[in-house]
């Protein structure tokens, strides 16, 4: 053992190894649980998990890694093991936290049939501690614990814990799904019919449907009554979801409806009417435009017209979100419908690469066995197309674009310890690459979500509030006005580029409201910016100038393993609202500068303590940073300036300009 004799240096010794080992140790857990998550091999992965417990007992990471070996098991079949870990996981958190663990593994056993006695006993303990605290969303503890008794055998338990589980969620399809399976149980069909039917109306086209159609032709079974009974019933469902609408949501009801209609197979021309006038509807969202195309599409394959079907499906495909599974699941059905195996297959395979979902499986399965392929010819085939949407490369934009001038605004509010938001990240980045600023700029604010994140800063977490601060990461703002939510990893990137580029390229043809000109330079420390503003036509009085300072690339090793973060917001002048624009004959001048020692002094006070500021996730310890982000890059810098409406939140204009990095003379 070495001594000290020296007592100030002993403490600079020890104050360096309690701050740096646990950054080392940090940095190489985070790399370890990388490499985990590459490893194809069941046991492989399981034994290097267990490698990863000894290695790093004091981790972040523990709870997930054993939980891991707990799914993996599962999976495995093997449910000794599975529970030894299950229990594991759950000691690694204080009694009074683990309801969402104990609800998890619960639902986690129900659905594979085993392991039920300790499924009843966890989702119990789930169900009292958030029924004792008076937590939210009692509802979905209830229903875990229901499904854990219906694989009991005890249905008529479940469907009394169902009934108490669906307050607060009867539009939910797998509610009511559920709900419709266990009354089926306990002897009350009639109403599991019309409970099912509700199902498919609210989205659940797969299991509600099948039984739907079992217990119809159990209460009839005669074709003509049958059919009678599921057209009262189809025209019954329609007309309560009808009254459940609010005026702004008929046009999308009635195109929800339409699909109903023709999952059932009847009132089709009704359905073709309301699907064609959802269709003629201009300026809506990616998400609507998608399930208007998608249920359009149900109604042409209902009538036989599979081949326009998958027309409309394939003119939507770049769009549709990854986890949307009913619209890959329609895609598949639509492509076997025509006689196409293969793309059916290519379908539900694109349609698995972001999870298993139980509907794609069953159809991916039928369809694969039907044709020859293993189960491990499919998963071979799933990482293919994992591998070829992670390299997707979008090239660049063609020059002959015709704009008029419009300069269109990205912004992107991320974490770099959100798993989702890789896909987000590096969708921004083919954005950046794809288009020249002079056309597009790019905002990156990072926010503590769902961990701490160093490039956060008060600024960036204002604008987060600007916006209403009720959202969470990745969230994409194109021109104030188009909110997109949702991301997930590198792989998914692709579809996140053509859904931003797509929401950004109809705002190319705008003419500006106002032009924006300026230029930036740097003298010692300061960053002085001249702007120009001309109003086009007359604005009101709401429209204010914001401008932002941004790091052009910061490098930091997020959990989520992006490490070029681009277009980082270091300050805003005059913060999230901007400022007052003061026209004079049509023009405003302003003349601003960015201290660039004081923003880093800034941002140095911030990350010392940073639970002292709003931003911070209150309940969230704070234990240091691996990596500091408090200096500048001052040869690596850049100005967007632009022009919003703080009550409407429309942006105006944007202007981009560089920060020269030789400093004025």
């Amino acid at each position: 053992m070495t001594i000290f004799k020296n007592s100030s240096l002993a403490k600079l010794f020890l104050l360096l190894a309690l701050f740096t080992l646990p950054l080392l140790a940090q940095s190489q857990d985070i790399d370890a649980y990388k490499k985990i998550s590459e490893i194809k091999d069941q046991q492989q992965k399981i034994e290097a998990m267990k490698k990863f417990l000894t290695e790093f007992p004091e981790s972040r990471y523990l709870l997930n890694v054993k939980y891991m070996i707990f799914s993996e098991y599962l999976d495995a079949s093997q449910t000794d093991s599975a529970l030894a870990y299950a229990n594991l996981a759950v000691e690694t958190i204080p009694s009074m936290a683990r309801f969402n663990l104990y609800n998890d593994i619960a639902y986690a056993l129900a659905k594979k049939k085993t392991g039920l006695d300790t499924a009843a006993v966890y989702a119990q303990r789930a169900v009292t501690t958030v029924r004792n605290a008076n937590m939210r969303n009692l509802g979905m503890y209830l229903d875990t614990q229901a499904l854990v008794l219906f694989e009991l055998g005890k249905a008529y338990s479940a469907l009394k814990l169902e009934q108490q589980a669906i307050v607060g969620h009867e539009d939910d399809p797998d509610y009511l799904t559920s709900l419709s399976v266990y009354l089926e149980a306990a002897g009350q069909r009639p109403e599991a019919v019309k409970t099912a039917a509700k199902a498919i109306m609210y989205g659940n086209t797969s299991d509600a449907l099948i039984n739907f159609l079992k217990w119809l032709k159990a209460e009839e079974p005669e074709e003509k009554q049958q059919n009678e009974l599921k057209r009262t019933i189809a025209n019954e469902t329609v007309k309560n979801y009808f009254a459940s609408l609010k005026e702004n949501e008929i046009l999308k009801g009635r195109s929800v409806a339409a699909s109903f209609l023709a999952s059932l197979g009847v009132e089709l021309p009704k359905a073709m009417s309301w699907a064609k006038e959802a269709m003629a509807k201009k300026d809506i969202g990616i998400e609507d435009k998608v399930l208007f195309t998608k249920n359009y599409a149900m109604i042409l394959a209902a009538e036989g017209k599979s081949k326009e079907a998958i027309n409309e499906l394939n003119s939507v495909k770049n769009l549709a979100d990854p986890w949307n599974v009913d619209f890959w699941y329609t895609l598949g059905k639509t492509f076997e419908k025509t006689g196409k195996p293969k793309e059916a297959l290519e379908a539900y395979i694109e349609g698995s690469v972001p999870y298993k979902d139980p509907k794609i499986t069953g159809a991916l399965n039928e369809l694969a066995a039907k044709e020859g392929l293993t189960e491990k010819d499919i998963a071979a085939r799933i990482e293919n197309k994992k591998n070829e949407l992670a390299s997707f490369n979008p090239g660049r934009y063609k020059s002959t674009l015709k704009t008029k001038g419009k300069v269109v605004l990205g912004e992107l509010f991320t974490g770099s310890e959100c798993p989702p938001c890789a896909g987000a990240d590096y969708a921004f980045e083919a954005l950046s690459e794809y288009y020249p600023r002079s056309i597009f700029a790019i905002l990156e604010y990072h926010v503590h979500i769902p961990a701490p994140d160093p490039m956060t800063n008060p600024d960036t977490f204002k604008r987060y509030l600007y916006y209403g601060g009720d959202f969470g990461t990745p969230t994409v703002i194109i021109e104030g006005k188009d909110k997109i939510t949702g991301g997930g990893p590198k792989f998914l990137a692709a579809n996140r580029f053509n859904v931003y580029n797509f929401t950004a390229e109809k705002y190319f043809d705008e003419k500006p409201e106002v032009e924006i000109s300026g230029n930036a330079q740097k003298d010692l420390n300061l960053v002085k910016i001249n702007l120009k503003i001309k109003e086009n036509k007359k604005i009101d009085k709401d429209a204010h100038v914001n401008i932002a300072l941004v790091e052009k690339s910061l490098n930091y090793p997020g959990g989520n393993g992006v490490t070029k973060n681009i277009y980082v917001v270091r300050s805003l002048y005059n913060g999230a609202d901007g400022s007052t624009l003061n026209f004079k004959n049509g023009t405003d001048n302003l003349d601003v500068s960015f201290d660039l020692n004081k923003i880093e002094e800034g941002l140095t006070k911030y990350l010392n303590d940073p639970t002292k500021d709003p931003s911070w996730r209150r309940g969230v310890p704070f234990t240091g940073w691996k990596q500091r982000t408090d200096k500048l890059n001052r040869d690596n810098l850049a100005v967007v300036a632009w022009v919003q409406n703080n009550e409407s939140k429309k942006v105006l204009q944007a202007y981009y300009v560089d920060v020269p990095s030789a400093e004025v003379k």
